[in-house]
């Protein structure tokens, strides 16, 4: 069982232990009905080049309408301001099931669970009662927000059916904190005039849970606390994007999409973590030693690592086996090899050269077992005509095949070659379908043969599981059942329901709008109804794939809970209630400034 804890811009799933066992695959489908991948051979390419069709008068599609018209009668009739919003035969299952079950309870969280889908005749006054008692468990009946997200809409003849999920969440009477989260199965009908009246609502599921004893969240913001003494915070690291993309030229790399990670390791010795924070381009990258009060001094300009060149990725890792931390950043012009000389000093000792420099990842491992760190990267875009001999490549939503070519850089320092690095991409069997705009790489021994096996996250690809066998990868994913074709944003290994196996967790992208305009007749209908299905797959959410002992994999993202993330960018797994089961913390969202109207 797992639950979703957290709202805008980052997600928690607590894991408390797995539901019973199946054998077998779960199920051909997912929890909406869609075709589940699992175990599966390679699926189609969609056709191309086949005409638009023509959207609906007004230039939009009929759904997307019924969407908007959707969203504004609900949160109305929730708030008791549309008394004719239903129909004279309305029917209606409670808000809030009867017969919640309490799920899960510990350190101060209750979650329960339930569902309602017997209907019964009701009215304006049954509905505003039934919102009353949804929203009872808020401080003054009122939530800080209530949400509603149309997922799926089809009409057949007069009836408008409408899939909704619902989230609320607020101050509890007494302290604490409460959200709910539901899922709705309505019908519409149309007035002579083209509004929308509700007929009937069904609850599918419902969850809410409960934090007691303090109105604040488990985690809280602590960077003025902890960065907010340095001038750099002040000047720079407190401002978002939006902030610099007004004052940064786009001369200088400046954009919107612009993603920097960031590194934590041990960088002067002292047992406490570091931290290594890139920036927009045109702004130093900046590194703080964490201090025993629990701050974080700026020792960017002394230590010699505050470069102005575009990082998207860092890593603090002991690449020559001295026992400190020393850096690789990846930028603009080049992975950046940068030793740890002692004293949190750095010296640049290697550059590293690729075709491609859209790097969006940058991870390492001792693939080959020979004592030293080797350095993976993957690439989101093509260099411009870096492969301007070769064949090109496709471009298609969920299968292409145009991105840049990620690399494996195998170290020299075992055999005595200091700080040199060497392209190892193709002779360890990792140049096959290593165009498909990766983003993420995740190294874990899946299958317990004393070896790290590589899964990589593409975004317009399906991705890859490279199986290692002594040094050399062999491309199993369709095999074993965990190929996914969303786009792939993360992952995550986890033996979460403790069975002795690795598990995996694929960070992809929700989109309620997707949900709904691939789900119409109108949409691409020369397209082969499995081909329909990998674009409604693309925008479902995030996958899990529970290891079956054997080495392959059976998805369960629905059945655990787990798929719906909003937009979803990074995921990992991490017991963040050292409960001993590991939990999942998925970061959301996107830029967040205010719409002031100005275009």
């Amino acid at each position: 069982m797992a639950f979703w804890f957290g709202l805008s811009g980052l997600g928690l799933f607590l894991c408390s232990g797995c539901g019973e066992e199946k054998e077998g695959d779960v199920s051909a489908v997912d929890g909406h009905g869609e075709p589940k991948y699992g175990k599966s051979d390679e699926v189609l390419v969609p056709a191309t080049g086949q005409p638009e069709i023509e959207t609906a008068p007004g230039g939009e599609w009929a759904s997307e309408q019924i969407a908007d018209e959707v969203k504004a009668v609900l949160k109305s009739l929730i708030h008791h301001e549309v008394p004719d919003g239903l129909t004279g035969d309305f029917k209606m299952a409670s808000l809030k099931p009867a017969d919640l079950k309490v799920e899960y309870r510990s350190d101060g969280i209750e979650v329960s669970r339930g569902k309602s889908r017997e209907i019964a005749g009701a009215g304006i006054d049954e509905f505003e009662s039934a919102a009353k008692a949804l929203f009872g468990v808020y401080a003054g009946g009122k939530p800080e927000y209530e949400l509603f997200k149309v997922f799926r809409v089809h009409l057949v003849g007069e009836l408008i059916q409408t899939g909704i999920r619902f989230e609320s969440a607020g101050v509890m009477e007494g302290g604490g904190r409460a959200q709910q989260r539901a899922e709705w199965q309505c019908q519409w009908l149309k007035n002579e005039d083209g509004s929308l009246r509700l007929k009937s609502l069904v609850v599918e599921d419902f969850e809410e849970v409960c934090s007691s004893g303090s109105d604040s969240p488990w985690f809280a913001n602590k960077e003025v606390a902890v960065l907010g003494g340095n001038s750099s915070w002040a000047g720079q690291l407190r401002h978002g994007l939006d902030f610099w993309l007004q004052r940064i030229e786009i001369f200088h790399g400046s954009h919107l999409s612009q993603r920097s990670g960031l590194a934590v390791g041990d960088i002067d010795g002292d047992g406490l973590d570091d931290l290594y924070v890139p920036q927009p381009t045109g702004l130093p990258n900046r590194l703080f030693l964490h201090q025993e009060d629990g701050t974080a001094l700026d020792v960017s300009a002394e230590s010699g690592a505050d470069w102005l060149d575009f990082t998207s990725a860092a890593l603090i890792v002991d690449l020559d086996n001295d026992g400190d931390g020393d850096l690789a950043l990846a930028t603009n012009s080049g992975i950046v090899i940068m030793e740890n000389s002692g004293g949190a000093k750095f010296v640049r000792r290697a550059v590293l050269k690729s075709a491609d420099d859209d790097v969006e990842s940058l991870t390492a491992i001792d693939y080959d077992g020979d004592s030293d760190l080797d350095l993976f990267l993957c690439f989101d875009y093509a260099k411009a005509g870096a492969r301007s001999g070769e064949p090109r490549g496709s471009g298609v939503l969920h299968n292409s095949s145009d991105g840049g070519a990620n690399v494996l850089f195998a170290s020299g320092m075992a055999d005595g070659k200091g700080w040199l690095f060497q392209d190892a991409t193709r002779e360890s069997g990792l140049d096959f379908k290593n165009r498909q705009h990766s983003l993420a790489a995740a190294w874990e021994d899946y299958d317990n043969d004393g070896d790290p096996d590589l899964y990589v996250s593409n975004d317009y690809g399906h991705n890859c599981l490279y199986q290692n066998d002594g040094g050399k990868f062999t491309e199993v994913a369709a095999a074993v059942g965990v190929v996914d074709a969303g786009p792939g944003m993360s992952a995550s290994w986890s033996d979460y329901d403790r069975d002795g196996d690795m598990d995996l967790y694929v960070g992809n992208m929700f989109s309620s709008a997707g949900g709904r305009i691939f789900t119409q007749e109108k949409f691409r209908p020369w397209l082969a109804e499995e081909e329909k299905g990998l674009y409604r797959r693309f925008v479902k959410g995030n996958s899990m794939f529970e290891n079956r002992g054997d080495g392959t994999f059976t998805e369960v993202g629905a059945e655990r809970g787990v798929e719906i993330a909003r937009w979803a960018w990074s995921s990992i797994f991490g017991d963040f209630n050292n409960d001993g089961w590991d939990d999942i913390v998925v970061a959301n969202g996107y830029v967040t400034a205010a719409d002031t109207g100005d275009l």
